[in-house]
C-alpha cells in the first residue's frame, strides 16, 4: 500500500468523518420520532450550557431516562443500533469522542435490564455488558485499521513526542508484545484514543490489540454499566443522590480494585517500589536523613 502523505491523509480523515457524519443525520431523520408525553422536557444541549443539569440534576436525569426508556420500548432494534452505533464511532474517530465512552456505558446500563442478575441487590444487565464491552473493543479495533491506513503522517505531525515515548516503552517488552498491550489498556500513561491509534504504527498485531482490550475493559464496563443500573432503579424507585454518589465512589474504587490484577507484575512492582522512594519507607533513620 502506498504511503500517504500529511496532506492526503488529513483529507481521506476528514472525508471519513464527512460521511460519517452524513449517514449519522440520515439515520436521525429516518427514525420513528420521539413520544412527545414522555420527552416533552428533556435536558437539551442548550439546558446544560444554561446550567439546568446543575440546578435540577434529579428532573433533567429522570427525565431524560423515562424518555429514552419509552422511545427503546416501541423501537428496541432502532434504539439499539443507534447507541451501539454511536459508542463505535465515537471510539473510531478518537479526540472527538474523547469522554464520552462512560457516558453512553452508563446509558446503555440504565436502558437494559434483560438476561438481569442480582450483585448486591442491584439488577445487572449481562445483555448491558455485551453491548458496552462489544461497542468499546469494535471502536478500538476501527480506530486500529483506520490509523493505519491514514493515520500515520498525523500522528507523527501532531503528535510526534507520544508517538517517540509509545515506540521507547515498547522496546522495553520486545518479546511480550501482549503484555505490552495489556500494560498500554489498563496504564494512564496514554490517553485511550492514541493507543488505538498509534499501537498499529509500531507493529502491535491486532489479535493482541483486541485480545488485551476485551481483558482490560472488563472492569470499567462493569463500574459503568452497574452505574447505569443505579439510575434505572432511581427512575423506578425515586433519586437519592447522596446514596447514588456514595455506591458511585464504592464502584469506582471496586473497579480500580479489580484492575489491578491486569497490570503485569514487574510493572506493580516497580510501582511500589517508585512510591516507598518517594514515601522514604522501608529505610533506616539515618538512611532517611542522608536523603534528605
Amino acid at each position: 500500500m502506498p504511503r500517504l502523505t500529511l496532506n492526503q491523509s488529513l483529507a481521506a480523515y476528514a472525508a471519513l468523518t464527512a460521511a460519517i457524519a452524513i449517514g449519522g443525520a440520515a439515520f436521525v431523520r429516518s427514525a420513528p420520532p420521539l413520544p412527545a408525553a414522555q420527552c416533552a422536557r428533556i435536558v437539551t444541549p442548550m439546558d446544560v450550557v444554561r446550567g439546568r443539569l446543575v440546578r435540577e440534576p434529579r428532573e433533567s436525569i429522570l427525565g431524560l431516562w423515562t424518555c429514552l426508556k419509552e422511545y427503546k420500548r416501541d423501537n428496541w432494534w432502532y434504539t439499539t443500533a443507534g447507541i451501539w452505533g454511536t459508542y463505535v464511532l465515537f471510539k473510531v474517530f478518537g479526540p472527538l469522542g474523547a469522554g464520552t465512552s462512560m457516558v453512553i456505558s452508563i446509558l446503555i446500563g440504565a436502558l437494559y435490564d434483560e438476561w438481569a442478575i442480582s450483585l448486591g441487590g442491584l439488577r445487572y444487565s449481562m445483555l448491558a455488558h455485551l453491548l458496552g464491552v462489544s461497542g468499546e473493543v469494535c471502536g478500538g479495533i476501527g480506530g486500529y485499521v483506520m490509523s493505519y491506513l491514514v493515520g500515520r503522517e498525523i500522528l507523527l505531525a501532531f503528535a510526534a513526542e507520544k508517538m517517540g515515548r509509545l515506540e521507547a516503552k515498547m522496546r522495553e517488552y520486545d518479546g511480550s508484545l501482549f503484555r505490552y498491550m495489556l500494560f498500554l489498556r489498563v496504564s494512564p500513561m496514554l490517553p485511550n484514543w492514541f493507543v488505538n491509534y498509534g499501537t498499529p504504527l509500531v507493529g502491535m498485531p491486532l489479535s493482541y490489540f483486541a485480545a488485551a482490550s476485551v481483558l482490560a475493559i472488563q472492569p470499567a464496563a462493569a463500574m459503568s454499566i452497574a452505574m447505569g443500573g443505579m439510575v434505572r432503579e432511581a427512575g423506578e424507585a425515586g433519586l437519592d443522590l447522596r446514596t447514588f454518589a456514595q455506591r458511585g465512589a464504592a464502584m469506582a474504587s471496586t473497579s480500580f480494585v479489580l484492575s489491578l490484577p491486569l497490570i503485569p507484575a514487574d510493572d506493580l512492582r516497580a510501582a511500589k517500589e517508585r512510591a516507598r522512594a518517594v514515601l522514604g519507607l522501608g529505610q533506616s533513620p539515618l538512611e532517611q536523613m542522608a536523603r534528605s
